[in-house]
């Protein structure tokens, strides 16, 4: 019984000696902008797939710090979750982009200023 007993309190030492993993929300404060495809371009983003609503370009500077890869997805807050596919020129600092349907779409978008930019993990 003793030994049971010891053996209990040794695996609870050891389970809360364990580090638990935690939980990294990685953001910034950006701004939004929309863009369409010209007629004459091909459409294709800079990680090889075709545009489509839902997908967005970020400037170079939020996919180092951010540490992104094509596929990755974020959250725009108060606009929805999207998924990085495109890459915007280096000119560019906090700066998101994102596709919409139709160019009409993109100029009524306008600029939204201090938008919070979260990787969901």
């Amino acid at each position: 019984m003793r030994k049971m007993i010891m053996l209990i309190c040794i695996l609870g030492v050891g389970v809360l000696a364990c580090p638990r993993p935690t939980m990294c929300v990685t953001m910034s404060i950006v701004t939004v902008t929309a863009y369409h495809h010209c007629p004459g371009s091909k459409g294709i983003t800079s990680s090889g797939r075709r545009v489509q609503v839902g997908m967005i370009a970020l400037s170079r500077d939020l996919e180092r710090n951010l540490n992104m890869d094509f596929g990755d997805r974020v959250l725009l807050h108060g606009m929805g979750v999207f998924e990085f596919q495109d890459r915007m020129a280096p000119r560019w600092n906090k700066k998101v982009d994102i596709y919409l349907s139709n160019q009409g779409k993109a100029i009524n978008f306008g600029v939204k200023r201090y938008v919070v930019l979260v990787k969901l993990v």
